[in-house]
């Protein structure tokens, strides 16, 4: 993903966060789309369609040599002003 010209990574959660299903990435609408109750998010994980009541969390991410390792165990939350804290994001 690029933000402000600048290239990261990111591990987003595969959980939405409505009601805990598993969203669909749709390439053809560059998409992920909740197949429970409509709930939309941007690639970015950002929602924007359903009753979705805040974007997808992003994992921790970090890169170990030429290894990307994610870590389920810590997430991150858009609305608690978490993303772009250490471990949200890999700048590339």
């Amino acid at each position: 993903l690029t933000e402000g010209g600048t290239e990261k990574l990111v591990a987003l959660s595969p959980i939405c966060t409505h009601l805990g299903c598993i969203p669909n990435w749709l390439p053809a609408d560059l998409k992920f789309k909740c197949p429970c109750h409509g709930s939309g998010f941007y690639m970015t994980g950002i929602n924007f369609e359903g009753p979705a009541p805040r974007p997808l969390e992003r994992l921790k991410i970090e890169l170990e040599g030429e290894f990307v390792v994610v870590d389920k165990a810590f997430n991150y939350r858009q609305e608690l002003q978490q993303w772009g804290q250490s471990g949200s994001e890999v700048v590339l």
